[in-house]
């Protein structure tokens, strides 16, 4: 209760002291008139609706006017996004046609509504892995944690498209523990084509997903999601390759660039690419453990038992994804917030499955809160947003969760050894 409570209040203070004088907004740096981000893979949807290459192409109508055709290789390319993201827009494209702030306006809405969506499966997920009754009124308080901080709001200010995959890769989780696994699969490889954020998350869900004779359902969810999303776009593939290694290259050392690589270059600049792919292959080494635990856990342990190893597991991946990209945006944060709540709520719970002494029930209680602290609050220091000076609370939270689940993850198989 302590560590959700603060995080709800982290979540209204950072969003109200926004209004206090002298300098306006203090967490978000607004790029108006509102969406822009949206509005840069709304016209790459259009161009695929018009059967256009979005990536390359001479039509003006397909031309995003506020942000700069990037120059990749001696070629002019006005898309960066992979083009699973254009198709996922291409029906609202349909709807609003030109006017992309109209269409912009319905993407608001329609996030607002996956907030509430993904705080009702943070509560269903929660009283699974608690085995507790936990009230539905838990969701619009869950609900107040996940959309009022610095990370969803930057996201709901540019328009991306990171809630829905959060709301995807949930949904997946949640399917994937009711034996819906096609349906799981499905969803995670649909997050994947959107951003590669999920790709980690979708391949071990995919391998969980194989155990107890159910690949018949998981090889049709995926064959499904590549005939939807890959299929259709396949000739752009080359283009969309070259745009997707172009954005994964940049790198700006910003409070709201939360990556293993900002975090090292803080420290030291020289250093910085070594320190994220050494923190990059031990949250994959935390993951990989948490896959095998979770795929232990669905036939040696009980259901809420194995729901938890489920949720680590999510974290872990997606986590590791977050922290390996050098551009890692706060947006981002969504993908992991619903776990990081579920693993304050049933942390009692695990804590004694894990028989854990007094101590250590105390050291992983006051872990979480700083680490949850850091992660809601995304940055820290009083210069206006965007400015150097800030410093990336959300990087050190992210590394800092990843040293309590190894700690979790090594006591937990450590036991099972002993047994």
């Amino acid at each position: 209760m302590l560590a959700v409570c603060l995080v709800a209040a982290t979540s209204v203070y950072t969003d109200l002291t926004r209004f206090a004088n002298p300098v306006g907004d203090k967490y978000v740096p607004y790029f108006g008139p509102g969406q822009n981000d949206f509005s840069y893979a709304y016209f790459g949807a259009r161009a695929l609706l018009a059967d256009v290459n979005p990536y390359r192409n001479k039509r003006p109508e397909f031309t995003n006017p506020i942000f700069p055709i990037e120059r990749i290789k001696g070629d002019d390319y006005k898309q960066l996004y992979p083009p699973g993201y254009l198709l996922t827009l291409v029906p609202l494209a349909h709807w609003k046609g030109a006017d992309w702030q109209a269409a912009a306006r319905v993407w608001f809405r329609f996030n607002l509504a996956a907030l509430v969506a993904i705080a009702a499966l943070t509560w269903a997920l929660a009283r699974r892995a608690t085995q507790t009754p936990l009230t539905s009124l838990w969701i619009p308080f869950l609900a107040v944690c996940l959309a009022l901080n610095p990370g969803e709001e930057l996201g709901l200010e540019r328009g991306q498209g990171d809630t829905l995959i959060g709301l995807l890769c949930w949904t997946a989780v949640l399917c994937f523990l009711r034996g819906s696994t096609g349906v799981a699969i499905f969803l995670a490889m649909w997050g994947t084509f959107i951003k590669g954020y999920p790709v980690v998350f979708a391949a071990g869900l995919g391998l969980l997903a194989l155990r107890g004779g159910r690949w018949r359902q998981t090889l049709a969810g995926g064959a499904a999601a590549v005939v939807v999303f890959v299929l259709p776009v396949l000739r752009y593939l080359d283009d969309a390759g070259r745009a997707i290694r172009y954005r994964s290259d940049m790198f700006l050392p910003v409070w709201f660039n939360h990556s293993f690589r900002n975090l090292v270059h803080r420290f030291s600049p020289a250093n910085a690419e070594k320190g994220r792919l050494v923190l990059s292959a031990f949250a994959l080494a935390v993951a990989l453990a948490a896959l095998v635990k979770a795929w232990r856990s669905s036939s040696r342990e009980t259901p809420s038992a194995h729901a938890s190893w489920v949720v680590l597991f999510a974290i872990a991946s997606l986590g590791t994804m977050i922290g390996y990209s050098s551009f890692s945006v706060s947006y981002d944060l969504i993908l992991i917030y619903p776990g990081t709540l579920i693993l304050a709520l049933s942390q009692n719970r695990m804590a004694s499955a894990l028989a854990l002494p007094g101590w250590a029930r105390h050291a992983l209680g006051a872990g979480l809160l700083a680490c949850l602290w850091l992660l809601f609050v995304c940055r820290l220091g009083d210069d206006p947003p965007g400015y150097d000076g800030n410093i990336p609370a959300a990087a050190y939270g992210l590394a800092g969760l990843f040293v309590i689940l190894s700690a979790l993850l090594a006591r937990g198989i450590a036991r099972r050894a002993e047994a």
